[in-house]
Formats: C-alpha cells, sequence, structure tokens
C-alpha cells in the first residue's frame, strides 16, 4: 500500500459541545462559522510518558495514562468574536471582546482537513477540548514589516460517553466525504450533502 505525504491544512471548524455524560451526547445545531485562515496545527500528547512497573528486576508491565492532546493552531488572524466564543468572554455592545474574571471556556470540538501529495484528503476531529487564554504579542512596523499571527492552544481529553478523543479518516481516490464535516463525526459516514 503506498503512503503519500500531508502538504496542506484548510477548512478549521468548530463545533460546541453542549452535553457530555454517560448517557447523553450533544453538540450545538450548526458551526462556529468564523473564517479562520490556518496556518499550522501542532498536535502532541501532553501526557505520554508511561508508567513502568518492574517486578523481578526486570521491566515487567507499562500502564500509559488517558490520553491528553495539546494542540497548537496558528491562524492569519482569530476572529474577536470566535476568540470571545472559545474562551467564554463577553462580547460587548461594539462588538469588543469583554475578558472578565474566573471566566471557564466552554469544551469545542474541532475539525479540519489536511491534503495528502496523491490528491486525497486526512480529515481530523478532535471531539472535547478547552482553549487557553492567548498569549499575545505585537511588534513595531519597521521598513520591512514582519507577520503577527495569533495562536491559540488548546487541551482535548477524552469524552465522558465513550473514551473517544480523535477520529482521523483518508479519502480514497481522490473523492471527498460530503457532509464528514456538517457536524461532529460519530463513526459513520455521512450518506448525503
Amino acid at each position: 500500500m503506498a503512503t503519500y505525504s500531508r502538504v496542506g491544512l484548510r477548512d478549521v471548524i468548530f463545533w460546541k459541545l453542549k452535553t457530555d455524560t454517560a448517557t447523553t451526547l450533544t453538540y450545538e445545531s450548526a458551526a462556529e462559522t468564523e473564517t479562520v485562515d490556518a496556518i499550522d496545527v501542532s498536535i502532541s500528547h501532553a501526557n505520554a510518558d508511561p508508567d513502568i512497573l518492574y517486578a523481578d528486576d526486570i521491566e515487567n508491565d507499562v500502564l500509559y495514562p488517558d490520553t491528553e492532546l495539546t494542540v497548537t493552531l496558528e491562524v492569519k488572524e482569530l476572529p474577536l468574536s470566535l476568540q470571545a466564543k472559545l474562551l467564554g468572554n463577553l462580547v460587548g455592545t461594539k462588538n469588543e471582546i469583554v475578558e472578565v474574571a474566573g471566566a471557564t471556556p466552554p469544551y469545542y470540538a474541532m475539525g479540519f482537513k489536511s491534503a495528502k501529495r496523491d490528491g486525497n484528503d486526512r480529515y481530523v476531529w478532535l471531539v472535547k477540548g478547552r482553549a487557553q487564554p492567548l498569549d499575545e504579542q505585537f511588534h513595531t512596523k519597521e521598513k520591512t514589516p514582519t507577520r503577527q499571527n495569533d495562536t491559540i492552544s488548546l487541551t482535548f481529553i477524552k469524552r465522558t460517553k465513550d473514551d473517544v478523543f480523535k477520529y482521523v479518516y483518508d479519502t480514497v481516490g481522490g473523492a471527498a466525504v460530503p457532509g464528514f464535516f456538517q457536524k461532529v463525526y460519530d463513526g459513520t459516514l455521512p450518506t448525503g450533502d
């Protein structure tokens, strides 16, 4: 089976998680549709160090903790309205972000597509995560301006309902999967647009 490198990143989308209990899982009925011009997504396992049990003077067993993913998303600019939603901030009367002490970011799912060199796509869904407050840096304009992009970090954990934290799907034959990002992926492929 041939494998091909990933060569792109596009269509980043966020869906608010409303309920996640042992018996109920619901997301908002529509995605947060602000345009996010993605530059880079970095996914790393935040707690991947194993617990190694030694017995009879040898390494006897390896136990890994539950997965937590740290995701860093770099975008051209994170729209203020989306930033407020992801961070749990208020939006003022003039559409400004109002940061209030004690605000708790809600949980979101995040999906995106990554083009592969063979013309297919890799689809990724991270299903339950919270954003961390943004670190910001502003730089003076010089003769040759330096781009100042936004970066947001999120921590994704497993869902309570089904222990899922991530889905990854590769398309076949260059054909997109219609409807794949019209809701948070649940393990079944959409049948129509």
